[in-house]
């Protein structure tokens, strides 16, 4: 039997043709909807566009945010932030066993553990294992690291933070006029949550004289919903190959003997970025780590960067008892330090600053 149809019921079933399209449109918008106010794709699903805001990988670190100054540099990030969450948990595990270890009479030791221990020390303050008030202090110590070093490694793991990530300074704008203090002003002009910060020079990745040693920096938003990252070019010319702590500890023993801990990791981005992070009061909020300084933290006083400066930090407090009091509890470039040099000592012991065989160092 043929079914013959008039022009008008032709024109009905046309109609309904489109509408049973449009229901299957409307589904699939549910499923994958359309933000009107950014273009965001996935590193490794298409290239990226100039002029779009990405992100990492999707169900990763989507709540890291990179900036059209980040173009071609999504597996970059992608690889530390991976590298910096296998670190971060390794160090959970680190930290528990630094703390078993103040138990032990330094004789029986492991060498891992002496190498934990000796790093400890340095960092946070040397102490007498047989002083039992003071490894109760260093108990107390650990237990406040231990806290933020959850929270940090769960931060990455679960994809918590909320960083916009810009990848020179040219996003930040200034009028070019000094304030009463001699500085000049500096807004993120499409980012209307985000605070002013100060800078010397018309350029916020350098100094007054011009000289370069800003790597990177972080600010917050108004509402500590977000933070911003700004990786200056300094740290661009520092990494100039694919090196990162991963790559270095799978180097050896052999190859890092005698290598200081400050020049394995000003060549890592990692060691930037697990510094910068802790800065990130969206996330860590009243926890969020400073950038202390030496002495009686006066203006003119050093801020505690790099081995020198964060081990001398850790002696001038190493006698406080007053958590609060504790500046190395509150310092990023220590924080970092302790991060990184825990997930080196596995194989080497940097108790001094200098890579040593852990099985020599008694």
């Amino acid at each position: 039997m043929v079914l013959v149809f008039s022009p008008s019921s032709r024109a009905w079933l046309v109609i309904v043709g489109y509408l049973f399209l449009l229901a299957d449109i409307l589904q699939l918008a549910q499923c994958f909807p359309l933000d009107l106010n950014q273009t965001t794709s996935w590193i490794d699903v298409k290239e990226r566009d100039t002029g779009e805001i990405t992100t990492t990988t999707p169900g990763t670190y989507t709540g890291i945010r990179l900036y059209p100054s980040c173009a071609g540099k999504e597996k970059f990030f992608k690889n530390a932030f991976d590298n910096m969450a296998k670190i971060a948990s390794d160090a959970k595990t680190s930290v528990a066993t630094v703390e078993k270890a103040l138990a032990k009479d330094r004789k029986k030791m492991l060498p891992t553990e002496r190498s934990y221990t000796d790093l400890y020390q340095s960092l946070y303050g040397t102490f007498d294992l047989k002083d039992k008030n003071k490894v109760k202090n260093a108990k107390a110590k650990l237990k406040v690291i231990s806290k933020f070093v959850g929270k940090y490694a769960q931060g990455l793991s679960g994809n918590q933070f909320k960083l916009d990530v810009y990848c020179n300074g040219e996003a930040w704008v200034t009028d070019g006029k000094k304030d009463t203090e001699g500085v000049y002003t500096f807004k993120l002009p499409n980012e209307p949550l985000s605070v002013p910060t100060d800078n010397e020079h018309l350029d916020i990745c350098k100094d007054e004289d011009g000289s370069r040693t800003t790597l990177a920096f972080v600010t917050t938003s108004r509402d500590h919903s977000k933070d911003y990252m700004t990786v200056c070019p300094l740290a661009w010319e520092a990494w100039t190959d694919d090196t990162t702590l991963v790559t270095k500890k799978a180097e050896g023993l052999k190859e890092l003997l005698g290598k200081s801990l400050d020049e394995v990791l000003n060549k890592t981005p990692e060691s930037v970025f697990l510094h910068e992070l802790t800065h990130a009061d969206s996330y860590f909020g009243n926890d969020a780590l400073d950038d202390r300084k030496l002495g009686a933290e006066e203006e003119d006083d050093a801020s505690a960067y790099e081995w020198v400066d964060i081990t001398k930090l850790a002696k001038e407090d190493k006698d406080k008892t007053k958590i609060s009091d504790i500046r190395p509890l509150d310092n990023a470039d220590t924080m970092m330090y302790f991060l990184s040099g825990l997930y080196l000592s596995e194989k080497a012991n940097w108790g001094d600053g200098i890579c040593r065989d852990p099985k020599k160092v008694k």
